[in-house]
C-alpha cells in the first residue's frame, strides 16, 4: 500500500522513519508504534470478568493464551461510544510488567492503517489542552490536515493499573 506519508518521505528519511498504527478513538486519530503492537483484531466476543474493574472489559483467547482487554475509553475519560461496532477492534500490546512482559488488549473505535513518519515529524505534546489524554501523548504529528497523537502506552497502563487498584 502508499500511503501519503512514506510517499513524501525522501529515501535518506525513509531509512529513519518509525512505522505507527493508525487508530481512532473518540473522534480523534492516535498513532502507536508498530513495534509495540503485536497485532489488531477484530473481537467478535469476550468473556466478561465478574467484579472485574470498569476499565476491563473481559478476556479473549489468543492462541490458547488467557488475554484481558481493557477500554482505552476509561482512562481518556471518554463517555462510552453510543453506536459500539460489532466487532471492535483491538491492539494487542505487550507491556513491560517489571522483568516480566505481559500481553494485553486495547478496544479502540477503529484501526485504519498503518503509516511511516520520520522521527521530525513529530512535535511535542502542548503540557496543557489535550484533556484527560495529556498524561498520554508523547506528541503530535502532522497528517492530512490534522494531527495525530501519539500515544505514549507505558502511561496508560500505568494509569489503568492505578484504577484497577493494583499500584504502579
Amino acid at each position: 500500500m502508499v500511503d501519503g506519508a512514506t510517499a513524501i518521505l525522501p529515501d535518506f528519511e525513509r531509512e529513519k522513519a518509525e512505522s505507527y498504527v493508525i487508530f481512532r478513538l473518540g473522534g480523534e486519530g492516535y498513532a502507536l508504534e508498530v513495534m509495540r503492537v503485536q497485532e489488531v483484531m477484530d473481537v467478535e466476543s469476550m468473556t466478561e470478568v465478574p467484579g472485574g474493574s470498569k476499565s476491563l472489559l473481559g478476556v479473549i483467547n489468543l492462541r490458547g493464551h488467557v488475554v484481558p482487554v481493557y477500554d482505552l475509553r476509561i482512562p481518556f475519560g471518554l463517555a462510552s461510544n453510543p453506536n459500539p461496532p460489532k466487532m471492535p477492534s483491538v491492539l494487542i500490546v505487550e507491556i513491560e510488567a517489571g522483568n516480566d512482559a505481559r500481553v494485553t488488549g486495547l478496544v479502540v473505535d477503529r484501526v485504519s492503517d498503518v503509516l511511516e513518519f520520520s522521527p521530525d515529524q513529530m512535535q511535542p505534546a502542548p503540557q496543557l489542552g489535550l484533556g484527560k489524554a495529556t498524561p498520554f501523548v508523547r506528541g503530535l504529528i502532522r497528517h492530512q490536515d490534522a494531527f495525530l497523537l501519539v500515544l505514549d502506552v507505558d502511561r496508560v497502563f500505568s494509569a489503568l493499573a492505578k484504577l484497577n487498584g493494583e499500584g504502579v
